[in-house]
């Protein structure tokens, strides 16, 4: 019992060690020691371990307070790396990132029809080809619920197949696959988080309209899943009028209608539109047609995002390295 006690301990130390390094970069044992609350001793053990293990490396000596120069340890960012997979109709993009988000690896491959063999080919390849690899998030343009593709009219082959289980008899690393509007909420939330605690996304592509939301600072994706802004009943008239008018429909109605039933149901802080070029040159009319149908109180801040794929990225690598 002891020694279980004592292992669990140490796994503890030892993870709050990486959780400050990765927050603060560059650090001497004597920080982490007095951050932390640990011992100097422990420290030491735990430091010269990681760096044994190629986790952690030495970098350089700090200022000196009147005695030896202390020896600065920062994480090794290539020690972890994880799989970010796109999923979309007729094709998939993949990068590798190192722990600093830098790319190692990546490419975009076209088919003609999609297969979960040719997934499982690329977690595989790149899961025996680089030991470091941690874990792999997975978006799909799909709707994603507890491991299941419910509805997808791109990817039939993989309705019925619960996910989760054939990703862990696959392979030891961690694959977690979900929908890929709640990826880009989540990459969204993190680009403004110090600005709203709840939040609402909004992307119109070519599936139709999609997004997600942040409500007190969690990603709510409701109890099945279904809750996606393309669902709501209103929405078939505006598709069919944009697949009439694909260069020249005025989307100012249909934003307003969407923001304004976000507004009245969670009431929101924020809600950003992801840029389509039917958006251009509408925000400021978007927000006046707003503005004159809800409470200033009520209204939220209106923002238009161009950082689709950047939040996208930023979604999955957040996932993939909470589950490594």
């Amino acid at each position: 019992m002891k020694t279980e006690d004592s292992v669990s301990i140490k796994q503890i130390n030892t993870e709050r060690i990486r959780a400050f390094m990765e927050q603060e970069g560059p650090v001497s044992k004597s920080q982490v020691a007095r951050q932390l609350g640990l011992s100097f001793p422990t420290v030491t053990r735990l430091l010269e371990e990681l760096g044994a293990s190629g986790e952690v490396l030495t970098q350089g000596m700090g200022t000196s307070t009147g005695g030896r120069c202390p020896c600065h340890y920062r994480l090794n960012p290539d020690y972890r790396l994880f799989l970010l997979i796109q999923v979309e109709d007729g094709h998939m993009r993949w990068s590798l990132k190192n722990l600093d988000k830098e790319t190692v690896e990546q490419a975009e491959v076209s088919f003609q029809g999609f297969s979960l063999e040719k997934l499982d080919r690329l977690i595989l390849d790149i899961a025996g080809r680089y030991g470091q690899l941690k874990a792999a998030a997975v978006g799909i343009a799909a709707l994603v619920s507890r491991g299941m593709v419910e509805e997808s009219g791109s990817f039939p082959c993989l309705h019925g197949i619960n996910l989760t289980e054939h990703f862990k008899s696959l392979t030891p690393v961690p694959v977690v696959l979900d929908n890929d509007m709640n990826y880009l909420t989540m990459g969204c939330w993190n680009s403004y988080r110090f600005r709203a605690d709840s939040l609402i996304t909004l992307y119109m592509g070519s599936c139709g309209m999609g997004g997600g939301m942040v409500i007190d600072n969690r990603l709510w994706a409701g109890t099945s899943g279904f809750c996606e802004p393309a669902f709501l009943p209103f929405m078939e008239p505006y598709w069919e009028e944009l697949g009439r008018h694909p260069k020249t429909m005025d989307v100012t109605e249909l934003y307003t209608r969407l923001i304004q039933i976000y507004t009245f149901t969670v009431n929101p802080a924020m809600i950003v539109l992801y840029w389509h070029p039917l958006l251009e040159g509408k925000l400021d009319q978007i927000r006046r047609s707003c503005a004159a149908l809800m409470p200033a109180k009520a209204l939220p801040a209106i923002e238009l995002s161009r950082s689709y794929q950047e939040d996208y990225e930023n979604g999955l690598f957040a996932v993939a390295r909470r589950h490594s």
